[in-house]
This record gives structure tokens, sequence and C-alpha cells, in this order.
């Protein structure tokens, strides 16, 4: 519960946060603090499916940098690679941007799914 105040020396549950604190003593001098609020979990395997959508499992986990990174970057590739295979000399240049591209698509669901795998463990 993010109302919670815990003592700040040994992070005992304050029932009177203007009292002394119950279990170790420590004076009513502001220095308790409040409980952070518990994030919900994110489920890797939902990232990874949603993330089929460039940057949208990035941005599920809250990694909105990354994930407009993400979308920017694979938009681009896809983009000009697909307009220079308009050409013969475009294409030698646009068919490595198009499978960059698409290079990039499935490692970022890969890397949506590890960095919710990384979440879950460090408890974020």
């Amino acid at each position: 519960m993010a109302s919670e105040v815990l003592c700040g020396r040994c992070g005992a549950l304050l029932t009177n946060p203007s009292a002394p604190c119950p279990r170790c003593g420590s004076p009513a001098s502001g220095g308790g603090y409040y409980a952070a609020a518990v994030r919900p979990r994110k489920n890797p395997a939902l990232a990874a499916a949603l993330a089929i959508i460039p940057g949208l499992g990035h941005f599920y986990l809250g990694h909105n940098m990354k994930g407009f990174a993400y979308l920017l970057g694979i938009g681009g590739l896809q983009f000009f690679g697909f307009d220079l295979d308009l050409t013969v000399i475009g294409a030698a240049v646009g068919v490595p941007m198009e499978l960059g591209g698409g290079t990039l698509w499935v490692f970022s669901i890969v890397d949506a799914y590890r960095t919710a795998k990384q979440m879950e463990q460090r408890g974020f």
C-alpha cells in the first residue's frame, strides 16, 4: 500500500508517523519513508507478442525510448529500403536495408522478451 509509512532506521510499519518507532525507538523526525507501490509483473510472452508491432512490446514494459527507437529504426529501414528497390541501382542498397529492417524487427521481439524476463528476475 502506498499510504503506509515505514521507519527510516529499521523499516518497521509506523501506525503513528509522528510518534517514535515502536521497534527501534527512533525519534519521529520525518526520517520515515513511504512504502513503494507494488507494480504489476510484466508477462514476457505478452511483451514478445506485442513486439510484433515494432516498439509496442517495449512500450508495454515502460521502456518508451527503446520502443520509439525500434519503431523509427524498423520503419525507416523498411520504408526507405522498399523505396530504393524500385530502381536497378537502388536494389543494391534497398534489399540490404529491408533485410536489416527485418533482422532488427526479429531482434526487437527477442529483446522485448529478454527485457521482460530480466525485469521479472529483478522484481520490477
